[in-house]
Formats: C-alpha cells, sequence, structure tokens
C-alpha cells in the first residue's frame, strides 16, 4: 500500500444542528440529490482512504440507517461509525473515535456539513501534506469578512503559529482575513498526544479540536497551513440560509462548467441542473429548468422553460417544449416534445416522434415518426412507425386488476376520441373511426367503427307536455 493511502477520513457528524430548527439531524439535510453527510462521504471516497469513519450522535441510528442505505457498496466497505457518547465538541468527538484512528498512520479530518470542497482540491491538500510532512496541516482560505470563522496566525516562517477563535479575538486578530476551514490533515501519533491533553472550555464545557492544533505547536511540533484558492470550499452549513446559499454556490458551478464546455444556459441564477447531469454542445436551456439525477442531453438540443427532466437520455437534436415533465425516459433523435406533455417511466420515444400539448405516455414505445399531439394518454402501449393518434385517444390499460398492453401497427389511424381497451391489438395501416370504444382486435388495413348510430329526428312542433309551442 503506498503511503498516500495509508491514511483514514474521520468525518464529524455528531452535532446537533439547532439553529437549522428540524427534527433531522442536520447532516441529513439534502443539498441538491444527496444528504450534506451523504455528499462529503462521496467526495473523500474518491480520495481513496483506508477506512472512512463517520462520528455519530444526535439521532445515530437515523444517520446511520440512511447513508448505509443510499451509499454505494464499495463505500459502504470502507465505511465504520462511531458513536460519540458525550456531545461536547469536536475534539471530543476525536477521542472517542482515536481507538479506531491510531490503526492509520494519517487521518483527514472534516466537518460532515461542509460539503462544497471539491474532490481536485481535496486531492491537492493530500499532495501538499506527505510532500512536507507536516504534524497538522491546516485547510484555510482568505475571506474579505472572516466573521465568526476562527483567524489563522502565522509566525515569520510562513507556519501556522496560532487559531485564534472570533470570540477570544482582540483587535489585531479580528484584522487577519486568513480563516480555518475546520478541514485538516494529522500524524496520528502528533494527533494522540495533543486530543489526550484537551481541556473543557467555555460554558458548555466543551473539547475543541483546534486546541488540539495548539497542542501540538505547544508541543514543539510543525503546523502548516493549505489555502484554498476558491473560499467557497470551506462553507459550512448551519442555518437554512446557509443552505440556501451552498445550494445557488451549487449552481453557479454547474452553469459555468457548462457554459465552458460549449451548452447555453439562458439564465443561470433561474436554472437548476444537478452535477450528475450532462448536456452535450450547443444544446440551448431556457429559465426555470430542473435537470436532475443521471440525466444525459445530448448536443443541439432545446430545453425549453419551467420542465423538469429527471434521470432521462435526451439523443441529439430533440426539442423539449415549454413546461415539460419527463422521467426516467427516453427521447430519441430528432424527436419533439411538448408543451404541456408528461413522459412517465420507462417511456421510449422513437426518431422524429412528436408528443405534443396535454400528452401522457407511460412505460411504452412510440415508434420514429409517429404523431400523438393533443390530450392524449398512452400506456403500456408499442407502438409501430407513423402511427397517428387523434385528439383525445385513450389506452384503457388497467382492469381493476392487471396492467394489460396495447400493440400498434405502422401507419395506424387512431381517429380522436378512441377509446383502446386493452389488451388489444391494432393492425398495420389499420383505421379507427373518431368515438369509438375498441374491445377487439382490429385487423391491418381495416376500419374499425364502435360507436352508437347517429339518428337524426325531426323535432314535434308540439312539446313532450303536448302543449303548442310558442315562438
Amino acid at each position: 500500500m503506498s503511503k498516500k493511502n495509508n491514511f483514514a477520513a474521520v468525518v464529524l457528524a455528531a452535532g446537533l444542528g439547532a439553529r437549522m430548527r428540524s427534527d433531522l439531524p442536520k447532516v441529513m439535510h439534502f443539498l441538491g440529490e444527496m444528504s450534506l453527510a451523504e455528499r462529503v462521504i462521496r467526495k473523500i471516497a474518491d480520495l481513496g482512504p483506508e477506512k472512512i469513519i463517520v462520528i455519530t450522535g444526535h439521532k445515530a441510528e437515523l444517520v446511520e440507517a440512511e447513508l448505509a442505505k443510499k451509499l454505494p457498496a464499495e463505500i459502504s466497505a470502507k465505511l465504520v461509525f462511531v458513536r460519540q457518547k458525550l456531545l461536547k465538541g469536536s475534539g471530543r468527538a476525536v477521542q472517542e473515535a482515536m481507538g479506531l484512528i491510531r490503526r492509520h498512520a494519517h487521518a483527514l479530518v472534516l466537518c460532515g456539513d461542509a460539503p462544497l470542497f471539491r474532490v481536485s482540491t481535496a486531492k491537492k491538500m493530500l499532495g501538499h501534506y506527505f510532500r512536507s510532512a507536516p504534524d497538522c496541516l491546516v485547510m484555510t482560505a482568505q475571506l474579505s469578512d472572516p466573521g465568526s470563522y476562527g483567524r489563522i496566525k502565522r509566525d515569520h516562517a510562513g507556519g501556522v503559529s496560532a487559531i485564534v477563535e472570533a470570540a477570544d479575538a482582540d483587535s489585531w486578530d479580528r484584522a487577519l482575513k486568513e480563516v480555518n476551514s475546520g478541514t485538516y490533515l494529522f500524524r496520528v501519533k502528533a494527533l494522540e498526544k495533543a486530543v489526550r491533553r484537551l481541556e473543557k472550555k467555555g460554558s458548555k464545557g466543551e473539547y475543541y479540536l483546534t486546541d488540539a492544533v495548539e497542542n501540538i505547536l505547544a508541543g514543539g511540533g510543525r503546523v502548516s497551513a493549505f489555502r484554498l484558492e476558491d473560499a467557497t470550499e470551506l462553507t459550512g452549513i448551519n442555518s437554512r440560509a446557509d443552505l440556501a446559499s451552498a445550494y445557488a454556490m451549487l449552481r453557479r458551478r454547474k452553469a459555468a462548467d457548462l457554459l465552458a464546455s460549449g451548452v447555453t444556459v439562458v439564465d443561470p441564477a433561474n436554472t437548476y441542473i444537478d452535477e450528475s447531469a450532462a448536456v452535450g454542445r450547443d444544446t440551448v436551456i431556457y429559465p426555470g429548468v430542473f435537470i436532475k439525477g443521471a440525466t444525459v442531453i445530448g448536443r443541439n438540443c432545446m430545453i425549453g422553460p419551467c420542465g423538469v427532466i429527471e434521470n432521462c437520455v435526451i439523443d441529439d437534436g430533440v426539442v423539449i417544449k415549454y413546461s415539460c415533465v419527463l422521467e426516467n425516459s427516453r427521447v430519441r433523435r430528432g424527436a419533439v416534445v411538448g408543451p404541456f406533455a408528461r413522459l412517465r417511466p420507462l417511456s421510449d420515444i422513437g426518431p422524429c416522434a412528436e408528443i405534443g400539448n396535454f400528452a401522457e405516455v407511460k412505460k411504452s414505445r412510440i415508434g420514429r415518426g409517429s404523431k400523438m399531439h393533443h390530450h392524449s394518454y398512452i400506456g403500456d402501449t408499442e407502438m409501430g412507425e407513423k402511427v397517428n393518434i387523434g385528439a383525445g385517444t385513450i389506452t384503457c390499460n388497467y382492469d381493476g386488476v392487471h396492467k394489460n398492453k396495447t400493440v400498434m401497427g405502422a401507419g395506424a389511424f387512431i381517429g380522436s376520441n378512441t377509446n383502446l381497451v386493452a389488451p388489444v391489438n391494432i393492425g398495420a395501416g389499420a383505421y379507427t373511426a373518431a368515438g369509438s370504444t375498441i374491445t377487439e382486435d382490429v385487423p391491418g388495413g381495416t376500419l374499425a367503427i364502435a360507436r352508437a348510430r347517429q339518428v337524426v329526428k325531426r323535432l314535434s312542433p308540439r312539446g313532450g307536455d303536448g302543449k303548442k309551442r310558442t315562438k
């Protein structure tokens, strides 16, 4: 095993999160598509630690169960939970986990509520740590308004000489702009000695991890700093306002990446694209769109405003007009969807097909060039090429017990307001008359008429009561 893999990642996830004003533990609140803790753990898993030690406390059972359920097996295999018995600060958390931490030569300690760091940044920090070999490396950032962050003091050689908490800072210290992020890399032998000497601080009698850094310095150890290029990466989540700000930062990052890759995002501040989504060059995305999950959108597409696309594959040259909702579906090259259309899971819209306004498709394959322009529902259907679906057509696919299948052959023409009672097969080139309720198979090349015959009667000059009508 290489030296750079001989480290444990320690995630501090025990806090109450009182400022969130929530029954949910803070680290379980969602930022985009995953919880704060899950987001942190997935990122550090990419760094290749031997173990990921997650220290839980407040509602530990819930936190542990949710993480075990959401994380993939290859990450879960490295995961170890330690329940903090005494919720008395970050220093106490590390003290209680030392039995596991001491099995490793090095430890990366970070907060479960600070998920905005980039994996590339963490890799740079690891590289810096193993090259310079300090007893402790502190991740820092330069802020124009340091606020409540602890200040970093440096010595003449550029090393860290102290971390001063904002509450304890004098006017000189408060003027410092470099702050502590709460992320550290430690040589474990130095960390163990330092946390052993921690003392209670403040009115709550807590043990602070920053004091461990002070203890390393006091014992003659070397502490250095790794300064972030992008200060937003240190952002921690302590309130709902922080959560909203962090989500906005993620949106800006994703939009910036897409713009740089050749995608037009008309209004980045009002477009919501998950980090896991991929979009091809020369696609245009209008405001109000939510692109969620593992969605892949090809090149030269137009995604109209105010829609939702979740876990879909959209091929090149597709047009999604405004106010459409697409879930777990495939839209093939050159197809047009919308406006006001819905594709429910397992729909497959063929090349150059057209799904129009107020049309809904569920678990169906729509053939190449087929058209379903308005006010129709197609469910559990296999549709051939160049089928025309008249307005108001529905497949009656549920008999109260089972979902049943409808098959439409190539070139079939379904008249307006047709009810197709499944299971039923409409042959290639077959027609159904408008207003029909089709309960039996229609052979190819035939016309099916299944409606009451129209009868026109002349009105009597007298009313139903036998009295003469008045003009």
